[in-house]
């Protein structure tokens, strides 16, 4: 038994809205960075679209290991990397600087969470959905934090007011080290319960595994094209309200004072969605939810670029902010009300294997997200703004639906820790 197991799941689950802080802290900023260093809009999206790659795929490898040589210690070496590297941002003097700042800093995010996931699930027990849902809900509110305050950061104090933020991030990383050091990889009757399975068993679970790994990755490319989109929709609106046609310094930082809301709304969204999962959602819901949530998302993805038309015919000052703020929290939800859902039920489907399940299902599919901006900016020039939306929703609806070929009966079968 792991001592002091409240406190450890508490401290790891606190962990993750550290962690997602650092993630964010420069992503309302794009655009202002994009003047700073002189960076094309093609740049910006090479930028957010790297993050995705690095964060992705060094989560199966950095899982694998853990659960190899039975360790979790690469996931808070790799956080102060992150956090280093992070807090550097004001110092960046070109876009190749804050390329390897990117690469750097959300590889050592991603290594972060397998581990953190895994150990989670293991210290809630029977609770492993609720436990996964407040982790994710964690990580979401960082990530809030983070886009309201990063533009007011700037703002006030300068980007290179940044390196401060290594203070507190590392002596985070030295709770986190005492938080997940001794709690094991799986659960003790774990490779009992694998030899029990038939064939037929173990090939139905990878599958269901797989076709929950699929989902993930339209989720999560979605997730990182909305990031692309309202970065260019918040551009738009900013030089509308100017009455200028080009990005200038100063409407740069409006947009970014725009764009940070925004993006906070969306992970306000996932926050929602992924709590409520895990407080409401019982087993025989689990499937259905998977199936619906995408397409509510979708709905609300294809509606965004037209709620200033819409509120121009109402003629209702004031409206515009306060709709597009609830389509960008629809959105989140869509996207990611669900993952939660998806990390218990790949650990619950591969108990033997928890870290692998984990990082799967986020930086498994989160890397392959790195295509999200720079397609989104691609369908930006070759379509419009209006249709690059519409693809995007498309794209969300086609996760739900493909939730549809999950085996039904062997989800509501398994075991709920």
């Amino acid at each position: 038994m792991v001592p002091l197991r409240p406190a450890r799941l508490g401290a790891t689950i606190a962990t993750h809205g550290v962690v997602d802080f650092f993630s964010f802290l420069f992503i309302p900023i794009l655009s202002v960075l994009e003047g700073r260093l002189d960076m094309t809009p093609t740049q910006g999206a090479i930028i957010l679209g790297t993050g995705g790659l690095c964060s992705g795929l060094v989560q199966p490898a950095v899982a694998w290991l853990g659960d190899r040589f039975d360790t979790r210690l690469l996931a808070p070496f790799s956080f102060a990397l992150a956090v280093a590297a992070f807090s550097l941002v004001g110092f960046a003097r070109s876009f190749e600087d804050l390329l390897i700042i990117q690469i750097i800093g959300t590889a050592g995010i991603g290594a972060f969470h397998p581990a953190a996931a895994a150990a989670v699930g293991q210290l809630a027990g029977r609770k492993r959905s609720l436990g996964v849902s407040l982790f994710f809900v964690a990580g979401m509110t960082g990530g809030v934090s983070a886009n309201m305050l990063s533009p007011l950061l700037v703002k006030h104090f300068g980007l290179q007011s940044y390196v401060w933020l290594m203070i507190p991030g590392l002596c985070i990383v030295g709770v986190m080290v005492w938080a997940i050091a001794r709690v094991p990889h799986r659960q003790s009757d774990a490779h009992a319960q694998r030899a029990s399975w038939s064939e037929e068993e173990a090939r139905g679970r990878w599958v269901a595994v797989g076709l929950l790994y699929i989902g993930n990755v339209l989720r999560f490319t979605v997730n990182m094209m909305m990031v692309q989109l309202i970065i260019r929709w918040c551009e738009g609106l900013a030089m509308t309200r100017a009455g200028v046609i080009e990005l200038t310094d100063a409407v740069r930082m409006s947009a970014s004072t725009i764009n940070g809301p925004m993006q906070g709304a969306m992970q306000i969204g996932m926050a929602a969605g992924g709590l409520s999962a895990g407080v409401f959602m019982r087993k025989h819901h689990e499937k259905s939810a998977l199936i619906v949530v995408p397409i509510i998302g979708a709905v609300a993805i294809v509606a965004f670029p037209y709620a200033g038309a819409f509120t121009q015919w109402l003629s209702v000052p004031g409206l515009l902010s306060a709709l597009v703020f609830a389509l960008a929290i629809a959105t989140g939800v869509g996207y990611a009300g669900t993952v939660p859902v998806t990390i218990a039920l790949a650990q619950r489907l591969l108990p033997h294997r928890t870290g692998l399940a984990s990082g799967l299902m986020l930086g498994g599919a989160w890397g392959f997200a790195a295509a999200g901006p720079p397609i989104a900016q691609w369908l930006i020039g070759a379509v419009g703004l209006s249709s690059a939306f519409l693809v995007t929703g498309i794209l969300l609806a086609a996760a739900g639906l493909l939730s549809v070929a999950l085996p039904g009966r062997l989800l509501a079968s398994i075991s709920p820790h």
